[in-house]
């Protein structure tokens, strides 16, 4: 991905729980559509805000290649709220107009927990297990070192296990969001090397 942020209909909701499911989709937009292609997702983007069990969204955009690829991740409460959005005609008439950005088909899938915030580009093979240990460890680690200074003053007293909740649940919730899909995005050419090979 990137170094800087790329204009884009990049919308971020925060998520407001760590359970539900995620749709995953990578579009491969035709440069010459980029604009048309990010105001019609803008009005998607709008629509999904709107329909029920809907908690959150994130895109990537990935401009360094020759067509500019955008990864979305949508998260719905539950996957009965992702597949009655899935069938609703909002999204049925909005899906009507995307081949006309596209420069190949488009890959949906569904992820559940943290899978989906390791950005995975559709054509690239799943990074190796020992890198996905790696990056959680340089995701959390910091994370638990620095709510654990933070809450210590108040929990000192608490029973250990108290304590130890204490941290792992707010350290959870920014793994989550925002560091996962960060370190994600800024190490993309080390988890998948030999698409950056390709490009």
């Amino acid at each position: 991905m990137p170094d800087a942020p790329q204009p884009s209909p990049t919308d971020s909701t925060l998520p407001r729980r760590l359970d539900g499911v995620t749709l995953v989709v990578t579009e491969r937009v035709r440069p010459s559509q980029v604009t048309a292609y990010e105001a019609w997702a803008r009005d998607l983007h709008a629509l999904q805000r709107q329909h029920p069990g809907f908690i959150g969204l994130h895109v990537l955009r990935d401009a360094s290649g020759p067509v500019p690829e955008y990864v979305t991740l949508v998260r719905f409460a539950s996957a009965d709220a992702l597949a009655a959005w899935r069938a609703s005609a909002g999204y049925a008439r909005a899906l009507e107009q995307l081949p006309q950005f596209t420069a190949e088909e488009v890959d949906y899938r569904e992820s559940v927990g943290l899978e989906a915030w390791f950005d995975r580009p559709a054509r690239a093979p799943a990074p190796a297990l020992w890198k996905n240990v790696l990056v959680g460890i340089v995701g959390v680690y910091p994370l638990i070192l620095l709510f654990s200074v933070l809450f210590t003053p108040f929990t000192k007293d608490w029973p250990w296990y108290l304590a130890v909740l204490s941290t792992v649940v707010p350290s959870t919730i920014f793994l989550n969001w925002p560091v996962l899909p960060l370190l994600s995005r800024w190490l993309r050419r080390w988890l998948y090397p030999a698409q950056a090979q390709s490009q």
